[in-house]
């Protein structure tokens, strides 16, 4: 049974898709289970698999090319399975002319060679009396007259009247038959390009001239143009777009690169939440002694390596899920506040397309060691591009670390619709007062990291979040508490 195969929804946020590559062209078997397609998301490229058996008769996108999502972009059916309706309907959703019917696939086996049709009569000689005078009617003769129809050319008209005579009918069909076949899609095109209509050989049904012919005629125009224009230029060094052009005010150009794809859609939603929430931060200075003392006992007892961002994380994740702290877990969809028990922790990642938050789903019920181990696992499949939409989307609270790369200091934007998000900056080992059990204060020299929340101040106020930060400063310079 056919089936229209549509750009998939892939994301909360979705609402077009761009597909990055078919697997199967027109004409190929395909299999249930089978990759078909690849489409970009907002945040990584994903392989779509066949949901059944048949043949690709019909693809009406080509590679880079977007649609909203649920349009049709393909037909998959049987050999000699009639879906000229399907690609019909799917034409008119996509606002396309009419494709030309999908040809069913050859036949594996040359079948015994057919008769070849009669070939269709050439149009008979329009009758004439012995005077040479044509055999016409008086109306069709005024029509004709009418329509610029010249009768002293000879032309082949095929008279239907009396005795093969010329009617009114047959002068019109002759007159629609001269008229150049267009979509009016096509015609449009054709006028604002300045391309003549007259010119083209259309590749639609009965001759009709269609956008794609249009497209054609305007690419080849445009290649003509630049081919001549090359010609006349001195040939120039391959490069990046815009190398070694200097700008008005006289700077040298690198390299020109489309903002567009993951980053664009990256840029579009920092800067929604930048200018929508307004943001507000709290830091602190942890001492990470204890941490690390603790990080290398239990690294010492098994063979998966935990690291500093697990117990961090870790406690994120215990003091998100106690009750006083619920403001801070949850996400602010239109005028409502959603609070949630689930603590789906989100850890950004830099992948090769760009920054990506994939979540660790419902981890307040998970200890230090499993919650490392599921983080390791969706750090790996988000490097690798192949992170699920479910795996980067849900989130509650998210954190990012840039400690590692010696950053000492820096906020980060919400991640929306969450209301939090805590910045993680690099361990340094610094000056630090020291109090032993007696009360005595000495200098010392701690390894101190610092934190900054931030929050969305629609829904935290300062109080709930000095509170969340301390209580995490608190876990971290305690962390026995984070096994238990």
């Amino acid at each position: 049974m056919a089936e229209l195969i549509i750009m998939p929804k892939l994301g909360f946020n979705m609402d077009e898709g761009k597909l990055v590559k078919w697997y199967k062209a027109e004409g190929d078997s395909i299999k249930k289970g089978e990759p078909f397609f690849s489409v970009e998301t907002d945040k990584t490229n994903m392989d779509i698999e066949s949901t059944g058996d048949g043949v690709v008769r019909k693809l009406f996108l080509e590679e880079g090319g977007k649609v909203p999502v649920t349009l049709p972009i393909a037909i998959v059916a049987g050999a000699d399975e009639n879906i000229d309706a399907m690609i019909a309907d799917a034409a008119a959703q996509l606002g396309m002319d009419a494709p030309a019917p999908a040809a069913a696939p050859a036949p594996a086996a040359a079948a015994p060679a057919a008769a070849a049709p009669a070939a269709a009569p050439a149009p008979a000689a329009v009758p004439k009396s012995e005077g040479g005078r044509l055999f016409i009617t008086p109306r069709a003769r005024r029509v004709a007259a009418e329509l610029g129809i010249s009768l002293e050319e000879g032309l082949d008209i095929v008279g239907t009247g009396y005795k093969g005579g010329i009617c009114e009918a047959d002068i019109r069909a002759y007159a629609e038959s001269a008229k150049v076949k267009a979509s009016p899609l096509a015609k449009k095109m054709a006028e604002d390009l300045g391309i003549d209509l007259s010119t083209l050989a259309g590749t639609g049904p009965f001759g009709k001239i269609l956008k794609a012919d249009v497209e054609k005629a305007a690419a080849a125009a445009n290649a003509a143009a630049e081919a001549a224009k090359a010609a006349a230029a001195p040939a120039a060094p391959a490069g990046p777009e815009g190398a070694g052009e200097i700008t008005p005010d006289g700077k040298e150009i690198r390299e020109v690169v489309p903002y567009a794809g993951v980053r664009r859609v990256i840029g579009q939603r920092l800067a929604e939440s930048k200018f929508t929430a307004p943001h507000l931060y709290f830091t602190q200075k942890v001492d990470m002694s204890k941490v690390i003392d603790l990080r290398k006992q239990v690294n010492a007892a098994q063979d998966h390596k935990t690291s500093v961002t697990d117990f961090i994380t870790m406690a994120c994740v215990k003091t998100l899920a106690r009750e006083e702290f619920a403001d801070l877990n949850a996400s602010l969809l239109g005028d409502k506040i959603y609070k949630y028990k689930s603590v789906n922790i989100g850890i950004a990642v830099a992948a090769p397309s760009g920054l990506i938050v994939p979540n660790i789903k419902n981890a307040q019920n998970m200890g230090v060691v499993e919650l490392s181990k599921t983080a390791a696992g969706l750090f790996k499949k988000a490097r690798d591009g192949k992170l699920m939409p479910n795996e980067y989307s849900g989130g509650t609270f998210s954190i990012s670390n840039l400690g590692m790369f010696g950053i000492e200091s820096f906020t980060a934007i919400l991640n929306p619709p969450e209301v939090g998000i805590l910045a993680i900056s690099s361990t340094l080992e610094e000056p630090a007062v020291v109090v032993d059990k007696d009360g005595n204060k000495t200098i010392g020299i701690k390894p101190l990291m610092k934190i900054t929340l931030t929050v969305d101040h629609r829904v935290i106020d300062g109080l709930l979040a000095s509170q969340f930060v301390t209580e995490v400063k608190r876990l971290l310079e305690n962390p026995i508490s984070l096994l238990v």
